[in-house]
């Protein structure tokens, strides 16, 4: 395929690249996200610049967008809503895609066989996921196919959701769930694995659970030949806790993200290239 410029926007991080043949990824940006959208547009516009104003670019976003990437819906960043992440020069040239979606796309062998399934389960500030079968990427009805964060699941029973719900997989199981349960909300470089064990320990079991828990019914629905985990709790010590859990006799073994913290980088250049075949 010919260089995508790539983007990914997460609730933490903003990260763009240049993504070429074989996946190689080069002229790297990452950055705090910024407060607002208009600033996010701002930072976008001068690494595409920088990049040589590449076309076609591919987006992975962690809020649901709609394809002009207008924010619809943002609960870890509710001052985004309502406004557009992309400068203006892109419309009608970018293909905007959910961030788990993009990651499902990046763990998906190039050369799977007829049927295969791959899950990706993505754990950081929040939870996204996706999951690609026989090639095509589950999009959904009003693209928020899989998303796993905001299913019930008995180990979140009684945690508040951003999302307005209770009892999601992501109030227990994520970034923003850990800083919450444990008193650290105004903390956006809260790091759980330098917390006392006596205090962690708990919300970490927790959240493993959790995410075990989730685990185990959506292999129950889509019987997965690949199962990734990533983002950034995902490819932590984290990882470790969770599969000690879930772990079966017979059933899909999850790996940590082959592609790393870049999956939604290089899920994004698939999905924009694709596009332009």
């Amino acid at each position: 395929m010919s260089a995508v410029f790539a983007v990914d926007l997460g609730a933490t991080f903003l990260r763009t690249g240049l993504v070429g043949r074989d996946d190689r990824l080069t002229r790297r940006t990452r950055l705090p996200t910024p407060a607002t959208a208009a600033e996010c547009a701002a930072v976008v516009r001068t690494a595409w610049q920088a990049a040589g104003s590449p076309l076609p670019v591919g987006v992975a976003a962690a809020p649901l967008c709609d394809t002009a990437g207008r924010v619809i819906r943002w609960p870890n960043r509710p001052g985004y809503e309502g406004t557009t992440i992309l400068p203006d020069e892109w419309s009608g040239l970018v293909r905007v895609i959910d961030d788990g979606h993009a990651a499902a796309l990046a763990a998906d062998p190039v050369a799977a066989a007829a049927g295969s399934v791959t899950v990706c389960l993505q754990i950081g500030t929040g939870i996204g996921a996706g999951a690609v079968v026989d090639g095509r990427l589950l999009v959904g009805r009003s693209a928020s196919a899989m998303a796993l964060g905001h299913i019930r699941v008995r180990a979140a029973a009684g945690l508040a959701c951003s999302c307005g719900a209770t009892g999601c997989l992501q109030a227990a199981a994520s970034g923003r769930a850990f800083r919450r349960l444990l008193g650290r909300d105004d903390d956006p470089g809260f790091d759980i694995f330098t917390v006392p064990r006596a205090a962690a320990d708990p919300v970490l079991d927790r959240a493993a659970d959790a995410v075990a828990e989730a685990l185990n019914l959506i292999v129950g629905l889509l019987d997965p030949h690949q199962l990734a985990i990533g983002g950034s709790l995902g490819l932590s010590p984290f990882f470790d806790r969770v599969t000690t859990r879930f772990a079966r006799p017979g059933q899909v073994v999850p790996v940590r993200h082959p592609a790393g913290p870049d999956a939604p980088l290089l899920g994004a250049a698939r999905y924009a290239s694709a596009g332009t075949t």
